[in-house]
């Protein structure tokens, strides 16, 4: 009965810290994004913002992997990465929570607190440049 005990213990200490490791719910949500702009989301991708890193000093816009996957043919997969997300959720996803959908060969190095620094309106706007890579 002493084992049993103990391990129960145990499961409810692992229980409490996964959940104390589960992140904050992003700032911004999905469903808040207002129509984004592709031209706005260009200029955006290309400059820092609150001194948090640019998206062009860890993405190409070609085929280049920097620190991570290069852009080119974005747009065209997006929607397949994950089953049941279409591609402006991937995306939405891939800035907000940069852990969450990790691509092979690459670690998780991209700031996560972008749905702090940027606006509903930044957000959608990258989507919509990133959409039409």
């Amino acid at each position: 009965m002493k084992n049993a005990h103990w391990l129960l213990a145990l499961l409810v200490i692992i229980a409490l810290a996964l959940v104390a490791c589960e992140p904050d719910p992003p700032e911004i949500a999905f469903t808040d994004l207002p129509a984004g702009d592709a031209g706005s989301g260009s200029k955006l991708f290309e400059q820092s913002i609150n001194d948090v890193a640019s998206c062009s000093s860890c993405h190409s816009l070609g085929s280049v992997n920097l620190a991570g996957p290069g852009l080119e043919g974005y747009g065209a997969i997006a929607g397949e990465r994950v089953s049941g997300e279409s591609a402006e959720e991937y995306s939405y996803w891939s800035i907000v929570a940069p852990s969450r959908h990790m691509v092979s060969g690459f670690s998780n190095v991209m700031p996560s607190n972008y749905d702090e620094v940027l606006t509903e309106q930044d957000i959608a706007d990258l989507i919509a440049f990133m959409l039409e890579l």
